[in-house]
């Protein structure tokens, strides 16, 4: 039974796959872990999917290039009276989503999105000669080790960028609200506020985080909305660029066409905390779990990632990959009560099949997890027939976990994972100016001091 199973990817998302595949020059190479996601992204769409669909939104100068990169997707002109209902809708979204502050830290509804992205700002005064510049900078429990937050720092500067190349797109920020300040209703008033008392106070120019933040975070809000009414006109799912499905995941104001996502995002999730709790004692877990899922189960069978995409489109027509989609496609019409039931029952015996998994390799007893000291010097040496047979035996003949179980089979039988992250950035083409752009970082014990450059800003 053909269930035409749709599913609509963002812009910002296959952005991200021009850049891991080379047809973009990456200028900021902090963002190749983001990018990496936006293919785990187009990879999941497309095995999960009958038919791709995106909206034709982009400027006349890219538009040609994005049809031609990505002829499998099938891009939908919106008409100008619908378009302009829908940004505008978007925008007013945007601004109900209050980007707030107490004191130095945020609050209100930006709260949740931060925790999702594991994030910590704060906003500070920093002095530099006889000036205060009001700056946001992360807090860090190492402020050697800020990669990650560079990571998120670099998605948000993507933020602005997609905005410049939507051809039709609509300037408007979230309105930005100070606990108990109700005169204050955007940047400049917040920034005047902070500033008050302080008359060497200085600004903040146009490239700092703060003014990122903010602005990535009404985008990624509008853009959220956007996207998410155009798949519902669709009769699609919709697979958002990292920051966005943040976004749709911590502020529950978007109502999901399926949640179907989350299911799989948990699946993926939890057979990968398995293979790598049984990869750890080689040394290798670390750099090959990096990856997400179905990445590192492409890029261990191909040579780089365009031909991972290449591979997906192929296997999508696998028969296992059609019956799964019609289990998927049968969840979406099931009530929310039973939709609810059968996800639980999937995810039950997919923990009872790691937790066997993990005991067979010795990673764990009854008594917790725990590591065997025979895996150390050799690495794993796997068996299809006698190692992997245990895992999802409760549920083996339901097509979604056989898929989880062939490709988990797979992955772990690949020799020197650890190679698998450099496979994947390996058609990576550097700008002539590309750099590692710095973002300021704040030790966590200064969260309530302050030093000779800084302090928390309070209002």
């Amino acid at each position: 039974m053909s269930t035409n199973r749709q599913i609509l990817v963002d812009n910002a998302t296959l952005s991200g796959v021009e850049r891991i595949i080379g047809v973009s020059q990456t200028k900021n190479l902090n963002n190749t872990d983001n990018d990496i996601l936006c293919l785990e992204k187009l990879i999941t769409a497309i095995l999960f999917s009958d038919k791709l669909i995106g909206a034709d939104d982009y400027k006349d100068g890219y538009r040609s290039r994005r049809l031609r990169n990505f002829d499998f997707v099938s891009f939908k002109k919106i008409d100008e009276a619908d378009y302009a209902a829908l940004t505008t809708d978007a925008a007013n979204f945007a601004k109900s989503m209050a980007f707030s502050f107490e004191g130095s830290k945020p609050a209100g509804d930006v709260v949740s999105f931060f925790e999702a992205l594991k994030i910590d700002p704060q906003l500070r005064w920093d002095i530099w000669s006889s000036s205060e510049y009001l700056t946001l900078s992360y807090l860090v429990k190492n402020p050697e080790d800020a990669r990650y937050e560079r990571s998120v720092d670099s998605v948000f500067r993507n933020e602005d960028v997609d905005r410049s190349l939507v051809a039709r797109g609509i300037d408007h920020a979230p309105t930005v609200t100070v606990a108990n300040r109700a005169d204050i209703t955007d940047v400049k008033d917040l920034v005047h506020a902070l500033s008050t008392g302080n008359p060497n106070y200085a600004g903040f120019d146009s490239r700092s985080a703060l003014q990122r933040i903010i602005f990535g975070y009404g985008w990624a809000a509008e853009r959220s909305h956007f996207y998410n009414a155009v798949a519902q006109q669709e009769g699609a799912d919709a697979y958002l660029a990292p920051l966005r499905d943040a976004f749709c995941e911590s502020c529950c104001r978007i109502e999901y066409p399926s949640q179907v996502n989350a299911l799989l995002g948990t699946l993926r999730s939890k057979s990968q905390e398995t293979l790598a709790s049984i990869l750890e004692p080689t040394g290798r877990a670390k750099f090959a779990m990096r990856l997400p899922f179905f990445t590192a189960y492409c890029i261990s069978k191909t040579d780089n990632p365009k031909q991972c995409i290449e591979l997906a489109l192929a296997m999508r027509n696998a028969s296992e990959f059609r019956d799964c989609r019609t289990i998927l496609h049968n969840l979406d019409h099931l009530s929310t009560a039973d939709r609810v039931q059968e996800m639980n029952g999937i995810l039950k015996y997919l923990e009872q099949s790691c937790a066997r998994l993990m005991r067979k390799y010795g990673v764990s007893t009854d008594s917790g997890v725990q590591f065997s000291l025979s895996f150390g010097l050799t690495g794993v040496n796997v068996s299809v027939s006698s190692k992997l047979n245990q895992l999802f035996r409760s549920y083996k003949n339901r097509p979604v976990s056989r898929i989880f179980r062939n490709i988990a089979q797979d992955m772990v039988n690949v020799e020197r994972l650890g190679g698998l992250y450099d496979k994947v950035c390996s058609s990576i083409k550097e700008h002539r100016d590309a750099t590692y752009p710095k973002i300021s970082a704040t030790p966590k014990f200064m969260e309530q001091k302050e030093n000779d450059r800084g302090r928390p800003a309070e209002i």
